[in-house]
């Protein structure tokens, strides 16, 4: 089943208002989110006791694991439209109820707590949409196009939204922060219902009851080899990336004495790595997305092993080569993948996906942590490093992908 088109053909992204604007629209949410985590990491740590610090900022994964799922359904049955601006108008009301609950003096654990869980149910039951949102506004030769533009916008915004978070809760406490971040939801809430309008129809699944239509998109990716290999591909390059760049680089830096400055440069070469990749990738753009996107991948696992050598001239070079084959990678592999996968279960497929990052990523933390300390945070590195090299290389090989557009 294939989208149908509605009306007139979409002019290219460059030329295209309505995905322009949509595309504003991200980039400040994502600016919102990284004023409200700095503020919520900020307050949390300074007011409570780092358990309870640990439990509120990590509370919002729980929900949105458990119910993501149930979003890929939502987002296959449902108008996703109309359900990413339920998901913005619900987080803007928390974020305001959140601000009058703590200026009314109930500014401790149970408010945060509330806030988050709150967040983590709206985004399991909306996050899947997204996908299905840009299916329906967006023309398939355009999809890498605004990926790439969604993921640099993002990572900029983040840059920038982080200091500002910072320099809004000391000046207006958590308030502020809770304010400009409720006025960054309402403002993609009103993007999405008077500029954004369908150009595509996707087909919706038919099923009576929401537990057949979670069967059917299990069902779909049992028997699709090309979507079942790309969920298992995109799935597994967290289990390698994440724990190397956030757990890895902060051993290699403490344990070699450099300072805590250092960290925040690899940092800073990551991010910049991967604005300058998603830029590059926008403006080549290859016959075989897919295959390409796996194998510059190979090279990003050879970035990630050389994290753990004890020279800064190397780690740096390390994570800069992480970086720009990341924002490679997820340029043409994010355009390839909704490409590939049928349109009715667009929702319940990317779901998956989430699923898969929000549940090995923290267990294969803990992995690299134990592989260490005993051993060194060089083998380490080379292991998850070069585990993942190997294993885009099959993927950059598999038949069902390597011909993908």
């Amino acid at each position: 089943m294939t989208t149908t088109l509605i009306g007139a053909p979409p002019p290219p992204v460059r030329r295209d208002p309505m995905v322009l604007t949509w595309l504003v629209g991200v980039a400040v949410s994502a600016f919102g989110d990284a004023v409200w985590i700095v503020a919520l990491a900020w307050t949390a740590a300074h007011t409570l006791s780092p358990a309870m610090a640990g439990v509120v900022i990590g509370m919002e994964m729980l929900p949105q694991a458990a119910l993501v799922l149930v979003g890929g359904v939502i987002a296959d049955r449902w108008d996703p439209r109309r359900v990413l601006i339920a998901g913005q108008v619900a987080r803007a009301g928390v974020l305001v109820l959140g601000a009058l609950a703590w200026r009314a003096g109930h500014d401790g654990a149970p408010t945060l707590l509330a806030i988050a869980l709150a967040f983590g149910v709206a985004a399991g039951l909306t996050l899947p949409s997204g996908m299905a949102l840009i299916r329906q506004i967006v023309s398939p030769d355009d999809f890498g196009t605004v990926m790439g533009w969604t993921q640099v916008s993002g990572r900029v915004m983040r840059l920038l939204g982080a200091p500002v978070g910072g320099v809004l809760v000391a000046w207006g406490g958590l308030v502020a922060a809770m304010v400009v971040d409720a006025a960054t939801f309402a403002v993609v809430a009103v993007v999405l219902a008077v500029v954004v309008r369908a150009r595509y129809r996707l087909p919706r699944a038919e099923e009576a009851r929401w537990r057949d239509s979670f069967v059917a998109g299990m069902g779909y990716l049992r028997r699709t080899p090309t979507a079942r290999t790309f969920v298992i591909g995109l799935t597994a390059l967290n289990v390698f990336v994440s724990p190397v760049v956030a757990l890895g680089l902060a051993l290699r830096v403490e344990g070699s004495g450099w300072g805590p400055a250092w960290l925040g440069i690899a940092d800073a070469a990551l991010a910049g790595g991967a604005i300058l990749g998603s830029l590059a990738a926008i403006r080549w753009q290859p016959t075989y997305a897919a295959g390409s996107g796996f194998r510059v991948l190979v090279l990003q696992g050879v970035g990630l092993a050389v994290v753990g050598v004890p020279y800064v001239p190397v780690v740096l070079v390390g994570m800069l080569t992480v970086g720009v084959t990341a924002g490679m990678a997820s340029v043409w592999l994010s355009g390839a993948f909704l490409k590939a996968v049928d349109a009715a279960y667009t929702g319940r497929v990317s779901s998956v996906t989430s699923l898969g990052d929000m549940t090995l990523m923290p267990l294969s933390m803990p992995v690299l942590g134990a592989l260490a300390g005993a051993t060194s945070v060089l083998l380490a590195t080379a292991v998850f490093g070069l585990s993942m090299s190997v294993l885009c290389l099959w993927f950059a090989t598999r038949r069902e992908i390597a011909g993908l557009s």
